[in-house]
């Protein structure tokens, strides 16, 4: 260690730079030597204390760096630790050393860093070495010896810091102020030190305006923290003025950061209250007049004003030692606050210009947070409040969250003036209202308001934030609105006149009128008319004046209210006519127009006032009604095609109400179609002007948008609009949807279409004047545009010539909301080279064609887009609600004769030079393409692209592809190509376009099985014939029962209107995709084929047996019969009937042609050998070609040729192999085969199920699935064994879910479920199906992460189906029912539904075995309403079992979403009056009913009333009574009154014996909430009707007992006793 001292002694003498060499040569003695060996012995310790002293000699040589103080701080509490001698020694020597350094300038402090380790050494050393602290104020007032510099003023105030840190923390106030005065110190910096310093004077002058002896030691100890605040911004602001901001060096960085040190120092003296003379002294300087060579208040006010748009924490420091000491001068804050100059009424106020500086926005919000923190300090000055509130409420409400506004804020409302300037303030200076943030902090921010400034508040949230679109807005506003209208409804009348005259009331519910939001906020409605009532004792309501309902009028007695169709007449027209504040939901408004005969119901439409909203209700009302009259068969037909006409005896008549609502929806379209601008044109974006005679005038097209903008601009014009729109959407999707066809009357098909295009015009309008139309508008906009295209009349329409331009608008709306969705400004919306080749197809220059080309380039550049659109591994910034009907709108318009050609013809060809001469009327239809062009790859990509999504429309068009796409399969022979020798390139080149062609063809000849239109992709589906057949279970009573309320179920998440769609979806192939639009294996089934074929017996199969039926035989040539358990055959048509039979297509001859060409090809022989590539494709083709196949000598020679290529083809060609086996085993199930073919077929499956490849083991489960679907055939029987080891393998694996794709998992359920369905002997002995199911059960219970939905719904589709084939055993059944009352608790709605589903089969199917059922006659009271109640009890557990079901049900009710607690209250009424006993189900329903708990009231009282309506169909009027009697004071004690009289109406109309007053339920139901005259006459009308069904005098006593407790005077109890005495 001494030769290590001495190295380093000899370093320091060397005069090298001791930071670089000395300090880092010490700093390892130093550790060494005071911290690691601290635990020698004691004869070692002297020479250790020598050394030490010999490095601390030599660290206090190098004290003015800081590294080494760092050092000497390890050394002190080492010290500290061993001798308090030493320690206290030390201290005094080292700050007898750092001292006169500081003072000096002399320290190399040029960092925070620095700074810190001085902190730190003042920390540690001995707090004695400060005391008195009169060395300390004398290095803290020393004159400063460098200020000339930045680097000189960061050591001066590192200095300063340094002390001030000591005296804050270890010195109190009065010594520091006594030794001060006693040592009379004067203050050396002045606002002139920098100046002097620079001009090299060392010493600047003392000023002789103000003496020590004036001074006191506080003020003298204030005015130098102000002077040196002063100072250093000053160096700070110069700073900024001669250097740009990347040129400001790191001594400047460290001057700010000292400077916001030193105005925390000064903050904590100010706030802290261990400075309180210092303080006041500060409070006093900054209003005293400031003495020369001082800074003012002023003078620092401008300095740090000039740095805060660099540095504004320094600013907002600054502004809060302002707020600290008082400062209140209105100028200095308006410039902080950015004050506007059209608000500030200051007088001189001199005002910041509006900037775009954030750190000056930081300034600005930090000042009104502390300003604010003032202000609610001294509330009695009201001038500052008032100020602030009128200058700044946007500031206010933008920061309200902030915790000082948010006192600020409770600060105001606590006072009522000022809170009502608030409000003012608000209503007339608050901007951006219209951003939903806002206005929600500014509602957040009313709510508190003062109680007596309640009227001005709703005039305010009524007239700025009520009409808003943004719903959560809307509702808080509603909230808060109500509650103040209850406040004002609780205080006496003249208070609630004082607030909110009657006049103020009137514009208030007129506003609301007019805005059409009494709808939306009808409780707050019926507040404000109870209100007006209140404030308007004894008067009339001049709207119930108005109103023909008799109930809205006191002056009627209710006795002489006579329910009748006069009083639902005067009802109806109440609640659909748009001026009545009574108006009801549209739902409950189609109710009551159906009560009505069809002349009523048109006159109340045809009425002007009649609100247009209701049509959609009223379409779909009727057509319930509709299904509800005709007479459904018991199971669906199953055909080819859907187009199978009902005869015209069978057709069923329309409900009134549909008739009439079909007729008032198109009588307005026609009305508003006449109102259009003729002739139509298309709209421009620019004003257009025409020259004629040397004066310029507007043109056409300018005539035609100012005509059409005069429409647009009306807003009520445009609601009006939207609800046809809606209407008609829904009217036309209905008659899509309709089991029978049913066509748009063709005298307004024209007005339709026209409207259709006003309706795009719109918002084709709106993009022009840059603004964006709300969602709903859009997607409903688009979805009718769909719809219109796709119905073969309408489309009729938009083909003739005369209507081009309606066409030309649809495509330049529909291309312009992509370009603008997507896109900037003057981009492309597809590849600007392929919009260039595009543009280089042939014009037409003649006039008047100029929008038709164009919408045939848009309609170009769509198709091309539609590969970003339909991509889903496309980034595409298009709504996904948007996406399918935009796809089918851009692929319906290019099917339109006038757009059709350019939308199928490729754009590289014109690149290529093809130049065809336009035909047709307006010149866009073009010629096929040549065999030349089409063999281009690229070409024949985008061709076979294109006609894929477009299809075609004719024979001819078919025919033109067909020889298009054969020009490449068969190329003609030139006599110059046998000399011509390809390159392997070529080759690989031309094999490749083969495989595109064959990919082409394949898909063109399938598109002839699309139905109803062959060819048509885009509203089209291609054929399914199921292997599963119709269920025998199904057409008994209690499968009706189930199908009945699977539908209500189905309808609710599918939305279908044909009432056979789940017993359809029941049969569908488990392995499909819901809604799935692919072609797929399995697509047609075998014994379809067989049918097609002719090979299927259909004398002896039959036709459907009896419901009792247990099976039926269905025999084929040398097949044996099909046992079919618990099933019905399905009715197959003949090939005759067939889509592509019914275009004219030789579909045979195509056929024939390419089984010949593919045989070629497949051929062992053929020299040179086919490419890998092409064999791949053509076995693909022929196994998708085969559902086509019509002859059995077909299969054969797929059979034949696919058996030898498996047999030649290599085994590593996994891709080909897995098609092969596919056609093998499919061909093999439809033929006969010998035992040898079979034992190589069976073979072929074996080695594939063990394959690798995923997608062979998928083809050979579809595979399979043939062979089973062939019946009990001898290789059926021979691959069972190896199929269900397969399955059991894969599926009772815990990774089966991980290992196995989703294709992989549904092929494997649906093979699973449809041997455990058809082969249940064969599997008795084994325990494969209670395997099977405990392991879907585990799947299908997993994680939504690790299953799919599609899966999910597989499992469920499969267990439904096992259930109701009678496939389960009871044990099995209970099983599945415990799974989906657990899967009840999902928090996803669809797998909620699907699980409530396959529980309510469970049930339905075991009901007449172990449920409560009722009698016979009552089982068939679902037609025979008058037959008698006999229950029969069999098993009360299995009534406590299902009871918990159900309870299961109400609580998925109460916590589910809205959504489903609507398709739960649909199927609750009739699968209760199945399964329980009255008693039970009037317990359970009224205690739900009664239930606080219950968010969903208004649907448990529907439940309720279809309950009671059930029974009173039964002859069950005196169970009613007698339970509305035993529940009538539970409901009267419910709270509030509103919502008990709402109950008890609802309870008393369900109870009536009247089915005329029953009626009157829907009326009510909506008006829950409310305690309008209307309810309080209701109530009283329900209630004596009720009473005069009560025969028992007993029960009249209790009745009017229970009554006359809670008729306090003005409640309707007390109505209701007058009435009854």
């Amino acid at each position: 260690m001494p030769k290590v001292i001495q190295l380093c002694d000899g370093i320091m003498a060397s005069g090298l730079n001791p930071v670089t060499h000395a300090i880092p040569a010490l700093e390892p003695v130093v550790f060494d030597l005071f911290m690691s060996r601290i635990s020698l012995k004691a004869e070692i310790s002297k020479d250790i204390d020598t050394q030490r002293e010999v490095v601390v000699s030599m660290l206090l040589r190098l004290i003015q760096y800081y590294q080494v103080i760092d050092m000497l701080i390890v050394v002190l509490n080492q010290y500290k630790k061993e001798s308090e001698e030493k320690w206290k020694r030390l201290s005094r020597q080292v700050v007898d050393m750092v001292l006169p350094l500081l003072a000096r300038q002399q320290m190399a402090i040029d960092s925070q860093q620095g700074l810190d380790v001085i902190h730190r050494l003042f920390e540690v050393v001995a707090p004695s070495v400060f005391r008195p602290v009169d060395l300390l104020l004398k290095k803290l007032f020393a004159p400063p010896q460098d200020l000339s510099s930045t680097h000189g003023v960061s050591r001066w105030l590192s200095a300063v810091l340094a002390i001030l840190r000591v005296l804050m923390s270890q010195s109190k106030e009065e010594m520091i102020l006594s030794r001060l005065q006693e040592i009379n110190l004067p203050i050396n910096i002045h606002s002139d030190s920098i100046e002097h310093h620079r001009a090299n004077k060392t010493r600047s002058r003392v000023t002789n305006d103000v003496t020590n002896e004036q001074q006191p030691p506080e003020e003298i100890y204030a005015r130098f923290l102000l002077q040196s605040i002063g100072l250093t911004s000053e160096e700070i602001a110069d700073n900024l003025k001669h250097c740009h901001g990347t040129d400001l060096n790191e001594n400047h960085q460290f001057v700010c950061q000292q400077e916001s040190h030193l105005l925390l120092y000064s903050m904590h003296m100010f706030q802290s209250g261990l400075f309180r003379k210092v303080t006041n002294a500060a409070m006093k300087i900054i209003r005293q007049e400031t003495p020369a060579k001082f800074y003012s208040i002023h003078q620092l006010n401008n300095t740090f004003h000039k740095i805060g748009h660099a540095y504004p924490t320094l600013m907002l420091q600054w502004c809060n030692i302002l707020i600290l000491l008082n400062f209140e001068d209105q100028i200095w804050w308006s410039r902080v606050l950015q004050t506007p100059v059209k608000y500030d009424a200051t007088p001189g106020g001199q005002h910041m210009t509006a900037t775009h500086c954030c750190n000056l926005e930081v300034v600005r919000r930090g000042g009104l947070i502390l300003f604010c923190d003032y202000v609610v300090e001294n509330l009695t000055d009201a001038e500052h409040l008032t100020w602030l509130i009128v200058n700044h409420v946007n500031d206010i409400i933008e920061l309200c969250h902030e915790p000082p506004v948010q006192d600020f804020i409770s600060a105001i409302h606590r006072n009522s003036a000022a809170s009502g300037l608030l409000v003012q303030a608000i209503h007339s200076r608050c901007q951006n209202l219209s951003k939903p943030i806002i206005a929600k902090r500014t509602l957040e921010c009313l709510r508190p308001v003062h109680v007596c400034q309640s009227g001005s508040l709703l005039t305010l949230l009524i007239d700025q934030f009520l009409a808003t679109h943004h719903l959560a807005v809307a509702r808080l506003c509603d909230s808060i609105a109500c509650r103040r209208l209850e406040m004002l409804l609780a205080e006496n009348t003249q208070e609630c006149e004082s607030q909110l005259p009657l006049e103020d009331i009137e514009k208030l519910l007129e506003f609301i009128r007019l805005n059409n939001l009494d709808k939306r906020h009808q409780r707050l409605t019926s507040l404000l008319v109870k209100l007006r009532t209140v404030v308007c004792q004894g008067s009339k309501d001049s709207l119930e004046l108005e109103s023909p309902n008799p109930l809205a009028n006191p002056a009627i007695n209710l006795r002489e209210i006579v329910v009748d169709k006069n009083l639902f007449l005067a009802l109806t027209q109440d609640m659909c006519l748009t001026p009545n504040p009574n108006s009801s939901e549209p739902k409950e408004c189609a109710i009551f127009l159906q009560l009505l005969d069809h002349t009523n119901i048109l006159n109340i439409m045809m009425t002007k006032e009649f609100n247009t909203s209701v049509l959609s209700q009223c379409i779909a009302y009727g057509l319930d009604k509709t299904f509800d009259a005709m007479k459904e068969p018991a199971h669906p037909r199953y055909s080819l095609t859907p187009e199978i006409k009902l005869d015209s005896k069978t057709e069923p008549q329309f409900d009134p109400l549909f008739q009439a609502a079909q007729h008032t929806l198109l009588y307005h379209i026609d009305v508003v179609s006449s109102m259009l601008p003729s002739p139509h044109l298309v709209l421009t974006p620019k004003i257009l002007t025409v020259q004629e005679g040397g004066k310029a005038r507007k043109s056409k097209e300018t005539f035609y948008r100012e005509q059409i903008e005069d429409m647009f601009t009306d807003k009520d014009w445009v609601q009006d609009t939207n609800n046809l729109v809606q209407a008609l959407l829904f009217y036309l999707t209905s008659l899509h949807d309709l089991p029978w066809k049913v066509e748009v009357p063709k005298t307004s098909a024209q007005s339709i279409c026209r409207f259709t295009v006003m309706t795009i015009e719109v918002f084709h309008w709106m993009f022009l004047k840059e603004t964006l139309p709300g969602s709903e508008n859009l997607q409903t906009t688009f979805d009718l545009l769909t719809a219109v295209l796709n119905n073969p009349t309408l489309n009729s329409v938009f083909i003739a010539e005369e209507n081009a331009s309606w066409t030309c608008s649809i495509v330049e709306m529909t291309y312009q909301f992509l370009h603008g969705m997507l896109k900037l400004p003057g981009e492309s919306l597809i590849d600007s080279n392929m919009k260039e080749t595009i543009k280089g197809s042939p014009k037409h220059t003649a006039s008047g064609f100029q929008d038709l080309l164009k919408a045939c380039d848009h309609t170009a550049e769509l198709v091309f887009f539609l590969k970003s659109l339909t991509n889903p591994d496309t980034d595409c910034s298009i709504p996904n609600f948007l996406k399918k009907s935009l796809t089918t709108v851009i692929i319906s318009l290019s099917r339109l004769p006038l757009l059709n050609s350019y939308a199928r013809t490729p754009p590289l060809v014109w690149k290529m030079g093809w130049n065809p001469t336009p035909e047709g009327a307006f010149h866009t239809q073009l010629p096929p393409l040549t065999s030349d062009f089409i063999q281009e790859k690229d070409v024949l990509k985008d061709f076979i692209y294109r006609f894929n999504k477009i299809g075609w429309k004719n024979r001819l068009q078919f025919e033109e592809t067909w020889m298009n796409l054969l020009s490449v399969l068969c190329p003609i022979a030139q006599p110059e190509d046998a000399e011509i020798t390809l390159s392997p390139e070529e080759e690989i080149d031309k094999n490749q376009c083969i495989v595109l062609a064959v990919k082409g063809i394949t898909s063109l000849l399938i598109q002839s099985s699309l139905t109803p239109t062959s060819g048509d992709p885009c509203n089209s589906v291609y054929e399914h014939m199921p292997r599963n057949k119709p269920l025998v279970f199904l057409q008994s009573k209690c499968g009706q029962k189930l199908t009945r309320v699977r539908q209500l179920v189905d309808s609710a998440v599918h939305g279908n209107l044909t009432r056979n769609h789940w017993t359809v979806s029941c049969d569908n192939n488990i392995d499909r995709v819901p809604e799935s639009k692919e072609y797929t294996l399995g697509q047609i089934s075998i014994e379809a084929i067989w049918s097609l074929t002719g090979m299927l017996d259909l004398e002896r199969s039959g036709s459907m047996k009896s419901n009792d039926s247990q099976g039926v035989e269905v025999t084929q040539n040398g097949l044996a019969p099909i046992q079919q358990h618990q099933q019905v055959p399905m009715i197959i048509l003949d090939t005759r009937q067939r889509s592509a039979s019914l275009s004219g297509l030789d579909i045979h001859s195509c056929l024939q042609f390419l089984l010949d060409l593919y045989g070629q090809w497949l051929s062992s022989n053929i020299s040179p050998p086919t490419p890998l590539m092409l064999i791949n494709e053509a076995v693909k083709s022929i196994v998708i070609l085969s559902d086509l196949f019509t002859e059995r000598n077909q299969f054969e020679w797929m059979f034949e040729v696919m058996s030898e290529l498996h047999r030649i083809h290599p085994t590593e060609d996994e891709l080909t192999h897995q098609y092969l086996v596919v056609a093998i085993s499919k061909s093999a199930a439809i033929i006969n085969l010998d035992s040898n073919m079979i034992e190589r077929v069976t073979k072929m499956i074996d080695t594939c199920l063990k394959s690798a490849h995923q997608s062979t083991k998928v083809a050979t489960l579809y595979g399979c699935l043939y062979i089973l679907e062939s019946g009990m055939s001898e290789q059926a029987k021979i691959i069972i064994p190896m199929v269900t080891d397969y399955l059991l393998k894969q599926l009772s694996s815990g990774s089966c879910i991980h290992a196995n794709s989703q294709q992989h998992m549904m092929v494997m359920l649906a093979t699973a479920v449809y041997l455990m369905e058809n082969f249940q002997e064969e599997l008795r002995e084994s325990n494969f199906s209670q395997t099977i199911l405990q392991s879907l059960l585990t799947i299908a219970s997993s994680s939504d992460e690790m299953v799919t939905i599609s899966v999910y719904m597989a499992i469920l589709q499969g267990l439904e189906r096992l259930v109701l084939a009678g496939v389960c055993s009871p044990d099995d059944v209970e099983t599945v029912i415990k799974f989906s009352v657990d899967r009840l608790g999902h928090p996803s709605p669809r797998r909620t539904l699907a699980a409530l589903g396959l529980m309510l089969t469970c049930m339905y199917t075991g009901k007449q075995v172990d449920q409560w059922t009722p009698s016979s006659s009552v089982s068939e009271g679902l037609t025979d309403h008058g037959a008698p109640y006999r229950p029969i009890n069999h098993d009360p557990e299995s009534l406590i079992a299902a009871m918990e079901r159900v309870t299961v049900l109400f609580e998925r009710l109460r916590k589910g979403l809205p959504y489903e607690a609507r398709v739960l209250a649909k199927i609750l009424p009739q699968f209760l009056l199945d399964f329980f006993p009255p008693q039970d189900i009037m317990n359970k329903v009224i205690g739900e009913f009664l239930s606080n708990q219950q968010p969903h009231t208004q649907l448990l009282a529907q439940v309720v009333f279809e309950v009671f309506r059930s029974l009173h169909e039964r002859k069950q009027d005196t169970l009613v009574r007698d339970w509305v009697m035993l529940s009538l004071s539970n409901f009267t004690q419910r709270t509030p009154i509103s919502i008990a009289i709402w109950s008890l109406t609802s309870f008393f109309i369900a109870a009536s014996t009247s089915r005329l007053f029953r009626c009157l339920f829907h009326y009510n139901l909506g008006r829950m909430g409310k305690m309008e005259t209307i309810d309080r006459r209701l109530f009283v009308l329900s209630a004596l009707d009720f009473r005069q069904q009560l025969t028992d005098e007993s029960q009249q006593k209790s009745f009017h007992l229970t009554i006359s407790s809670v008729a306090h005077p003005g409640t309707p109890y007390s109505d209701l006793m007058d009435y009854c005495s």
